[in-house]
Formats: C-alpha cells, structure tokens, sequence
C-alpha cells in the first residue's frame, strides 16, 4: 500500500460535541487543519491528539460541519508514464515511482485539473465588457449528445499501428501519436454543437497560419465547458494517451474551431491548416461538415520523430522524398474525431480543391495530468492568437497548477530519508519552471514555434 494515512483526531467545541455526530473523510480534515492551524494538547482523561486551534476539548468522534467544498487540487495517484530527467530518484528513495524503458526510477503525481475560472474575462478585445453567457446556450446531455464509439486502433511514437484497447502486453513503455478515427458526437450532439459556433461567429478571426477561427467558446458557451469535461470522453482519451489527461489549463482552447469556404471546382483551393506542431500536448479534433462530396481537406501526419523545434527540417519542409512518410487520414462523417499527440507529430489538413459546404472542424486541447510530464504548451502561440490580458493570466494560471502539484508532491508524499540529491532535483524543477514562465510573461524570453508556410495562404488572407 502506497499511501500510509495516519488518524487524526479533531477537537471542537463543547456545543458542537453535544449536538451528533459526523464523520470526517480524510480531505476534509486535512483542509481543516490546514485553514486553522494545529495544535497539540491533552484533552479529556489525559488523552492527547491534534487539535484545531481554538478548540475546547478532545473528542475521538467529533462533530463539525461539513466543509462546503473539498481542496480545489487533491493529488490522485495512477500509473503513468516515464518522467523527465529532472525527477529522476535515487536507488534509495521510498517516494512513488515508475520503472521506465531504461529502467530507471522516476516521480509521478497527478493533479485534479485546474477549475475553471469563476469569472469572465474583459472581451476578445472589441469591448471592454465581460463577455456575456450565450442567451440561447444549449443544455449538454451526453446521453443525447455523444455517441461515443472507440477507434480500432492507435498508433504509437515509432508510427506503429496497435489495437485499441491495447493488450496489456503493449501499454508498458507505450508512447501515444495518434489514433485511428472513432465516431464522438451523435448527430443531434453535431447540431448543438454547430449552434454554438453559428451563434458566435461574429468573433471569428485569421491569423497567419489559419484563414479564419473562433476561439474562447468555453467562455461563452456552458455546453462546450461540458463537453469538453465530459468524463466519459477524457477516460477514452486517456486510456489512448496512456496516462491522465484533462482540458488543457488554458481555456481559450476549448473547441478551438477552424472555419473553411465552399470551393467550387476550378477556383483556387481553401487552406485550412498548414503544416506544424501544437502548442499544447494533445488534441481531438472532431469534423462537423459532410465531407462525403469534398476533395481535400483531410489530415495527414509526418510519420517522422524529432520534428518539433527542428528548424533545419522546418525550413525545408516535407520534401519529396519524404512524401512516402506522409500518411493520410480520413474521416468517415460527420461528429468522427481524431486524437492526436500534435505537440509531437507534424501535421496539416490538405486544402480543399472543392468542397460543397465549407469544412468546419473542432479542436479540444488536452495536456497531461501528470505535473512532472515535460510541458508542450507554447505562451508565444496565445500571445498572437488571444487577447493579451487573457493569455498571460492563463499562462500564469496553468504554470502555477503545475508547480502546485510539485510542491504537493513534495509536501505529502516525499518520505523521510529521501535523498539530497533527490529533493534539490524537485525544487529546481519547480523553480526553473516558475523562472522560464516569468521570463515569458514579462517578454524577457519568446518560445516562438516554427511552422511550415504553404504556398498560396497570401492571396487568401486578403479575401
């Protein structure tokens, strides 16, 4: 058994213990101890226990209210995969661990996703008032509103196709790319999301890289904040990913949508995404257009490793003679997803030569749950993309759950006798962390991601 919990007892008033009796769990105490301050002493009949400041006397069964809410973050423990060299343990330490591919022993801890913030910011730079919830939002049910159908298959980091569920076999030492396509929004989930997305499109924008999208829909829209915490969905996920996943911690991410143009045949082609890798660690990308009478705009991946921050190869672009590593994906209709690792993975949807309706597609960003999992996310990235008193508070934000989860690890799990080297490594950790964010918040540093520029997307930019 990894976690060895000690009774604590709690004193309290004289009228509380008079009046029943109620239980504590173990979360509840420990928060209460902790806004309140422990203090030991002798109690009734010269029994000791830890006490909470103020207290009268000492009762093994006590009566208290019940705390209003559990701890925003209580650690959960899973196994997950390998960590990075910064946590890496000593032979000698007694803390959580996992046994990489190389054998060696390395920290885990993971964290309750972040909750979502209890105020609205300013708007998308338009106004200087709160943006208002949707007057019309719909109701997320995900008995109506997910049909949810799991992939045959995954593809792990050597681009090597595995079946979904993995065998057991398989899961140690697997390292997620993508998965194959499965079916995630029921046709009337289809609709209610597309109702959303119609009811804010005035908000769409372009960037450089993409013709035109809409973004923070999390904070107008409850249904998309459901959707995207749907726990049915993050266990899917997760179980592809091979570790905890949640939302990503910043949630001008949430359903990310990319809207395309009809093409009719002979015009110049839409260009719906160009070749790059994402600024947070996961992605499910879910089509919300019939692409049955469409030529173009599918996915395709560059089933090729080390690609991110190349920018030797980035400069190059995928060139001819690695066109036998691209890999196209399709999907079979409308509310089908893909999940996909693209912190890792190059990818791009081709443009569309001709295409009906225009190709409208969602993009839900998860990350790892798991705080000492390298980071893929990307300040730079929302800087461009977002308002900038939105994206360095999210930024803060998520680099702040992160490091909270270090220092819990720290608190509540390290055990006596760890080793020096060992406990230096986890502060380091956590400080260089809180440093790197600072640094880029405050535009001392940039962590700029180099993308690969297709032609054609000028002309475009200026319909």
């Amino acid at each position: 058994v990894r976690l060895k919990l000690i009774l604590r007892t709690v004193a309290v008033s004289e009228s509380f213990a008079q009046s029943g009796f109620t239980m504590l769990t173990m979360r509840q105490l420990s928060k209460l101890v902790r806004e309140t301050g422990p203090v030991f002493r002798f109690g009734s009949k010269g029994k000791w226990g830890m006490g909470v400041a103020g207290a009268s006397r000492m009762s093994i069964t006590t009566d208290v209210q019940a705390l209003e809410s559990p701890p925003s973050f209580p650690p959960i423990f899973q196994t997950v995969a390998k960590m990075p060299k910064t946590a890496v343990l000593s032979d000698t330490s007694s803390t959580p661990e996992t046994v990489g591919k190389d054998g060696a022993k390395t920290a885990r801890y993971v964290m309750e996703p972040p909750a979502f913030p209890r105020t609205m910011p300013y708007g998308y730079g338009v106004s200087r008032h709160h943006i208002s919830p949707m007057e019309l939002d719909v109701t997320f049910d995900p008995a109506v509103h997910l049909q949810i159908e799991a992939p045959d298959g995954v593809v792990s980091d050597d681009f090597v196709d595995i079946p979904f569920p993995m065998p057991e076999g398989v899961k140690h030492g697997f390292n997620f790319a993508f998965s194959k396509p499965f079916r995630l929004l029921s046709d009337e989930g289809v609709r209610a999301l597309q109702s959303v997305i119609d009811a804010n499109k005035q908000f769409a924008k372009s960037s450089e890289r993409i013709p035109r999208c809409l973004r923070g829909l999390g904070y107008r829209s409850k249904f998309v904040r459901d959707l995207n915490f749907d726990p049915q969905t993050i266990d899917l996920l997760s179980a592809m990913a091979g570790k905890p996943v949640a939302p990503h911690g910043m949630h001008m991410n949430m359903s990310h949508t990319n809207l395309g143009r009809p093409v009719k045949k002979g015009e110049p082609p839409a260009i719906v995404d160009q070749w790059h890798v994402d600024s947070v660690d996961y992605v499910c990308v879910i089509i919300m257009s019939d692409l049955s009478q469409s030529v173009g705009g599918d996915l395709q991946v560059l089933c090729k490793k080390d690609v991110r921050d190349n920018l030797d190869f980035l400069s190059k672009g995928v060139t001819p003679d690695l066109e036998h590593l691209v890999r196209t994906i399709q999907y079979p209709g409308k509310g089908h997803a893909i999940f996909i690792r693209g912190s890792h993975v190059l990818h791009r949807i081709t443009p569309v030569l001709e295409a009906l309706e225009p190709r409208v597609s969602v993009v839900n960003s998860y990350m790892s749950r798991n705080v000492f999992d390298a980071d893929s996310t990307r300040y730079r990235t929302f800087v461009e993309q977002d308002p900038e008193h939105v994206s360095k508070v999210e930024f803060s934000r998520h680099t702040a759950w992160r490091v909270q989860g270090m220092m819990q690890y720290i608190t509540q799990e390290v055990e006596w006798g760890t080793p020096k080297e060992e406990l230096a490594s986890l502060m380091r950790k956590a400080a260089a962390d809180l440093e790197k964010a600072a640094a880029l918040v405050n535009q001392e540093q940039d962590d700029i991601l180099t993308w690969i520029k297709e032609e054609g997307v000028d002309e475009q930019m200026l319909k």
